[in-house]
């Protein structure tokens, strides 16, 4: 469980949850969910953590988005599902944001799927992907681990299912790439059980079409009925249901004798009245059973007042949900997303949020520290306040939203899905997917204010479901479009619908790394360091770098003309001896395991690819000795041809990259027919006996 007495504090042990442990291994992929998302947290914070990006976005600039690309361009998969809601916002496009649509309620589970080569942990918390989650609010969080050696496969499987349950409610290319890291993770973990004794967990997950939170805990919970109940949580009904999350815990608790509900609620206290102001409505006074004498309701404050932290004071708004319940034989502790509400605990009929929790259990006789730990543990108020002084009751739940977030309107549903295809120096096309049976009146989309799509022109057309769009160049592809539209009452609105990649091919390499020249490809190629690393290091053995005012701009002539005082390039035996040594790290490079496809992308068109250098030794090139380029492109295709792409673990990889790599040797075989048309007759011979086919006539 992370949570924080000051800011500094917080963000370590809720940050540090992202960065891997010594023996996780490499990198493999990253599935989030989320009710409300900031994109720079998740990206520069939370993924960079992930990734072992070390770069910092404000200091480094290039580097960074250098640095940025080269690692996530190896994963698997990169994703954050949010709530249709709260979708958006500007991004790289080396990630997927998908767009959650349940038929009930919304999607408010808080879980991340963090995938390393020999270790997945999970984090369940109720913190969002915001800075007000992970920097501010007082939250909670519980964190499992699996590796190759063990994995609880109850808790494993229930939480695929979960996901692929949530991945449902969404669409597009990018769900199947969310889909195949669940697939990775299903299929390489091990198939075991946790001990039947001592500390178990257990995953209580609620949605649209699933047992509430109190059916689940009735099933999963030893015999017997629970004497005291603690309660963590901001938001409450906005009245009291006969059906509602009080009435279902005072049925749960016992039923003779005393018992006992334990609120702990957010407060506030005002000493020029000396009472407390607390989040909670007043209703709750009356949730316990009138008919017995036993059943006691307290009320404690979790002080949100000003909290001193290095930045100054601020406050620590709670946002926390925990549920403890404790029997003289057993004691139990729930941590996650849910709210202590109807639709938080999958108690309302017509909204039942996607919730994520955690149950831990044990026996009192099992470990005297476990039971005192979980009996003690978690984010708990302050001594209970005396209703005699009259305290103040304050709102407690927005109706517009779960979290007390008064949730701007959806995206309607007629827009469905927009990827990106292809960007060229000109153009940047893209592809919208839309549900003519769900459109709005009036509407329109645009990008940077310049309407790109209109329902006018949509109409006249026949409402196709699928428009291409062909968007000039000002600047990097887009990562959402902007969609304004009427709704039934008049009321203008306006929501992000966030873009997507179709393929890893439709992304332009980092602007600082067009045009490298074949010395610098080589330098980057044979280096053992990451990239980003590899460019410092040229960086600052240029003569300008000392310069303290000059930043560090890899795109300036250092790498794109790194030449020497005296211009050896007329060189015929340098020039070669250059490019063999590219073409030899560069077949090392490809024969790596690769992961995904966007990782073979990336080696075969990214900046540093293999197209790259082929460029990069074809310009090179002397023009008037023809026998220089077809024999480069006859070595290449040599160390190319027949090569197997092996996975991660060793075995073949999908037949599709397979395919890939064979269309660039393909092409390159094409290339060297076309250059030995213009070659001599001894690099026709050499070529022909370098194939093995005899000698020509």
């Amino acid at each position: 469980m992370a949570r924080g007495r000051n800011k500094l504090e917080h963000l370590r042990r809720m940050l540090s949850l992202w960065e891997p442990p010594a023996r996780a291994g490499a990198p493999i992929g990253v599935l989030a969910t989320t009710f409300t998302l900031d994109t720079a947290l998740f990206e520069e914070e939370c993924l960079a953590r992930f990734a072992g990006v070390q770069s910092d976005p404000r200091r480094d600039g290039a580097l960074y988005r250098i640095e940025r690309e080269e690692k996530l361009a190896s994963l698997l998969c990169a994703a954050v599902v949010a709530d249709v809601h709260h979708c958006g916002g500007r991004r790289s496009l080396r990630w997927d944001l998908l767009a959650s649509r349940p038929s009930s309620g919304v999607m408010h589970a808080k879980i991340s799927v963090l995938v390393w080569n020999d270790l997945v942990r999970v984090i369940v918390a109720s913190a969002n992907l915001t800075s007000e989650g992970y920097r501010r609010s007082q939250e909670c969080a519980a964190v499992l681990e699996f590796d190759r050696d063990s994995a609880d496969r109850g808790l494993v499987d229930p939480l695929i299912a979960f996901l692929r349950e949530i991945l449902e409610t969404t669409s597009g290319t990018a769900r199947v790439r969310a889909e195949n890291l669940l697939k990775w993770v299903d299929e390489t973990l091990p198939r075991s059980l946790a001990p039947a004794r001592g500390l178990q967990r257990r995953l209580v997950l609620t949605g649209p079409n699933r047992e509430s939170l109190f059916d689940q805990l009735s099933g999963l919970l030893p015999a017997g009925r629970p004497e005291l109940a603690h309660v963590v949580s901001p938001f409450f009904d906005g009245k009291l249901r006969p059906g509602g999350p009080e009435p279902q815990l005072w049925a749960m608790l016992r039923q003779r004798g005393n018992a006992e509900l334990h609120l702990h609620v957010a407060g506030e206290y005002a000493p020029e009245t000396g009472q407390w102001r607390l989040q909670v409505p007043e209703h709750v006074l009356q949730s316990p059973p009138s008919t017995r004498s036993g059943a006691v309701l307290y009320l404690h404050p979790v002080d949100v007042g000003v909290a001193p932290t290095d930045s100054g004071p601020e406050r620590r708004p709670l946002h926390a949900k925990m549920l403890t319940l404790r029997h003289s034989d057993w004691i139990a502790w729930l941590v996650g997303s849910s709210n202590f509400t109807s639709a938080g605990t999958g108690l309302s009929k017509h909204q039942r949020n996607f919730e994520a929790n955690v149950l831990y259990w044990v026996r009192a006789d099992s470990s005297d520290a476990m039971y005192k730990a979980i009996e003690t543990g978690g984010l708990r108020g302050g001594a209970a306040v005396d209703l005699r002084t009259n305290p103040q009751f304050a709102p407690a739940f927005n109706d517009e939203g779960a979290d007390g977030v008064s949730s701007p309107p959806p995206l309607p549903a007629l827009f469905l899905d927009a990827d990106l295809l292809a960007s060229t120096d000109d153009r940047h096309q893209l592809t919208l997917s839309l549900n003519p049976s769900c459109a709005p009146v009036d509407w329109f989309v645009s990008r940077d204010a310049q309407r790109v799509l209109a329902c006018d022109s949509w109409n006249a057309n026949g409402q196709p479901a699928t428009v291409r769009l062909e968007l000039p160049v000002s600047g990097p592809p887009p990562s959402s479009l902007t969609v304004e539209w009427t709704d039934t009452t008049g009321a203008r609105n306006v929501a992000d619908w966030p873009v997507n990649v179709r393929s890893a091919s439709a992304l332009p390499p980092p602007e600082e790394l067009r045009g490298l020249t074949l010395a610098a490809l080589l330098e980057l190629l044979s280096s053992a360091r990451p990239l980003h690393e590899t460019i410092r290091c040229w960086l600052r053995r240029q003569p300008d770098d000392d310069d303290p005012d000059e930043p560090d701009d890899p795109q300036g002539p250092a790498l794109v003309d790194p030449h020497k005082k005296v211009d050896t390039s007329s060189f015929l035996m340098r020039r070669v001896q250059r490019a063999c040594g590219a073409l030899q790290h560069l077949r090392e490079r490809l024969a790596e395991p690769v992961l995904s496809e966007s990782a073979l992308v990336w080696r075969l068109d990214g900046p540093v690819g293999a197209r790259a250098v082929v460029s990069a030794i074809e310009r090179q090139c002397d023009p008037e000795m023809p026998d220089e380029w077809a024999f480069l492109l006859c070595e290449l295709t040599q160390e190319l041809e027949g090569m197997r792409l092996k996975d991660a673990m060793g075995g073949v990889v999908e037949p599709a990259m397979q395919a890939r790599l064979d269309t660039f040797v393909k092409e390159l075989r094409e290339r060297l027919d076309q250059a030995l048309g213009g070659a001599s007759g001894a690099l026709r011979t050499y070529v022909t006996l370098a194939e093995g086919k005899g000698e020509t006539t």
